[in-house]
């Protein structure tokens, strides 16, 4: 068997004034050719966005439109991994990312949220010294089958705004 190819992860994309940072683990095969997160068609977190900002969200400026306006910042805590197909589960080899050095970089950033347990457990192990409020929640990822879209979209839209 052929060893895995070597991923490189997204760079970060933090709108201005943004108050909210969602970390997930690694880009699926799908977001990293499309070079923008969350990309799978299947993947609950842009119709969670929509139906939270009321926006359509068509194209990629629809949602980096939205993600300015909800003060939401995306970005991985892996900056690069082996791993064949776009399962956690089948993730090696990991470089974490510096999230420590992003938020120091973005000091309107009050909250983290975690998409998916592979993120919550890399996070916690490479970032004890980060102080902002952490929000571990599910995956929005087609493979979490246990949790219905309005399971997901309540979660979500109780940690992914800030009031002010």
């Amino acid at each position: 068997m052929t060893e895995s190819p070597v991923l490189t992860a997204l760079p970060p994309y933090i709108p201005q004034g943004a108050r909210v940072l969602l970390l997930g683990s690694m880009p699926s095969a799908a977001s990293l050719n499309e070079g923008f997160f969350y990309a799978h068609p299947r993947n609950r977190l842009w119709p969670i966005l929509s139906k939270l900002s009321g926006m359509e969200l068509n194209s990629l400026d629809d949602k980096k439109h939205v993600l300015s306006a909800l003060k939401l910042g995306l970005y991985d805590v892996i900056l690069s991994c082996r791993r064949q197909g776009s399962l956690d589960s089948a993730i090696r080899d990991v470089v974490p990312a510096d999230i420590g050095a992003l938020v120091k970089a973005h000091p309107t950033l009050e909250r983290i949220v975690l998409n998916g347990a592979l993120a919550k457990k890399l996070f916690l192990k490479y970032n004890k010294a980060i102080s902002l409020q952490l929000c571990f929640m599910p995956s929005t990822s087609p493979a979490n089958a246990q949790y219905t879209f309005d399971n997901l979209y309540a979660l979500y839209a109780e940690v992914l705004t800030c009031s002010d």
